[in-house]
């Protein structure tokens, strides 16, 4: 009863104060998540040896780093899910068995995926998109191949901080998981200029910097788990246990989120790699500007995602305890940020894209600084044009998996991403060109949001007849 009494607050404080409470340390967590491979991005980008190419290269590996978020956030936003729910239906002795069983499984996931990226990494880099160009003095499949040597090695730090920063967020400890984020972000945005420009490493530079980050990251989540609130995990809870199965379920939306975003991404540098110079453009300027678009893009999902992952534990508790009012207030307490943030993103995009040239440079050696700056503002235009639905649908894909709906969850994520993302990218490219290309994502995120809303209305429907009876 006493780690019950300590959750109680989610179910009688304002729904309003406990948003605050929750979704701005989550949303800062995400967004410092996302900064790691950013500030790389900054960096590499005013290297004149790197500068596009670089970049670029990056891009290659992203994929990679995307796969190993998707399997932390797959056992940790299930562990957080699943820990919210019986919390609110007042049953919390299996939380530590279901955050033990989290560690044992995210271990084993992140050596496994280690040890298969070190043995097959040149392959893998070149099969989605990695190519030298010697002629041109373009060497991407060097650079991705040098970053990823630190990148991979760091898979077992990463991915275990991932399973644990929602879990301390469930734990009632928001602050903290911003705070331990925080702290390897700064550490790499540190050592970043230290590596790359003072020791002059590079690649290998940025990317240690980032595998510094995250191990120090990874220690200070550790190190809370000798001071959780509702919880108190022993040796014999790392034994793994049938909970695994509700973990996989309630977290399922997450892994899927992320794999998507690694089958755009492929496809993308694939597309790209075989239809630039017939568009007019080097490969090394259109991987490179889209990986910068990506990785701006993830910044604002982070903020929208992060909104959703705060609201999360409220709306898991009060949908677990019957409180179906409590459940739409957060929704809409969610809704009503996400807007504002992709109002805000919106206007950045379509108005200033040229800033992004002066955050992340103008190309570099062996790159035509016109066609550089012409294919970015039109990236950001175009293709992140309605990023404003886009932090929608990812919201209401949350919602469901806090309301234990995984599979409306998955559908939702999918329908964006794969369903009529990837094929729309194919189809588009192939008519005419990269520029076409660029339209498949608004496209996407005008079906998708008609999906996710219509998902939305019938399941606040079912709910009124819920609380009916």
């Amino acid at each position: 009863m006493e780690e019950q009494s300590q959750n109680n607050f989610l179910g009688i404080e304002k729904v309003g104060k406990l948003m605050k409470m929750f979704a701005i340390p989550c949303v800062l967590s995400l967004i410092i998540q996302s900064l790691y491979n950013l500030v790389d991005q900054i960096y590499i980008g005013h290297c004149n040896t790197l500068g596009a190419a670089g970049n670029a290269a990056t891009g290659i590996v992203y994929p990679l780093t995307i796969i190993a978020l998707g399997i932390g956030l797959w056992i940790g936003d299930g562990c957080a899910a699943c820990m919210s729910l019986n919390q609110g239906q007042g049953n919390t002795k299996g939380a530590a068995k279901s955050v033990g069983t989290a560690l044992f499984y995210g271990t084993a996931a992140s050596v496994a995926l280690m040890i298969i990226c070190l043995c097959l990494k040149d392959k893998i880099l070149i099969a989605i998109g990695a190519q030298n160009n010697p002629e041109k003095g373009i060497f991407i499949l060097d650079m991705s191949s040098e970053y990823a040597n630190f990148i991979i090695g760091g898979f077992l730090f990463f991915i275990l901080a991932c399973v644990l920063n929602p879990i301390v967020r469930a734990d009632g400890s928001p602050k903290f998981a911003m705070l331990a984020m925080a702290i390897g972000a700064i550490i790499n945005i540190a050592l970043d200029p230290l590596f790359i420009f003072g020791f002059n490493m590079g690649m290998t530079g940025a990317a240690l910097a980032t595998f510094l980050g995250q191990l120090i990251t990874f220690v200070l989540h550790v190190a809370y788990l000798f001071k959780t609130k509702t919880f108190k995990l022993k040796i014999s809870d790392l034994i793994p246990s049938k909970a695994i199965f509700s973990i996989l379920k309630f977290g399922i939306s997450s892994l899927l989120t992320q794999l998507a975003i690694v089958i755009i991404s492929v496809v993308n540098n694939i597309l790209l790699l075989k239809f630039s110079e017939s568009s007019g453009y080097d490969t090394a300027i259109t991987q490179g500007v889209i990986t910068l678009a990506f990785k701006v893009f993830g910044i604002v999902i982070s903020v929208a995602i992060g909104i959703a992952s705060g609201a999360q534990p409220v709306i898991g508790y009060n949908y677990g305890a019957k409180k179906y009012d409590r459940v739409k207030k957060a929704l809409l307490f969610m809704m009503i940020a996400t807007v504002v943030v992709g109002v805000i993103a919106t206007i950045i995009f379509e108005t200033v894209p040229q800033v992004f040239l002066l955050i992340f440079g103008d190309g570099g050696q062996g790159v035509d600084p016109i066609a550089y700056k012409q294919f970015t503002c039109l990236t950001f235009r175009v293709y992140l044009g309605f990023i404003l639905l886009t932090c929608v649908i990812k919201n209401l894909a949350i919602f469901f998996q806090a309301i234990g709906s995984p599979i409306k969850a998955a559908l939702i994520t999918m329908a964006r991403d794969v369903i009529f993302l990837v094929p729309l990218s194919i189809i588009l490219a192939n008519a005419n060109g990269i520029k076409a290309l660029l339209w498949s994502a608004p496209i996407s995120d005008v079906l998708s949001f008609i999906l996710a809303v219509g998902l939305t209305i019938h399941v606040l429907a079912v709910m009124k007849r819920k609380a009916v009876k």
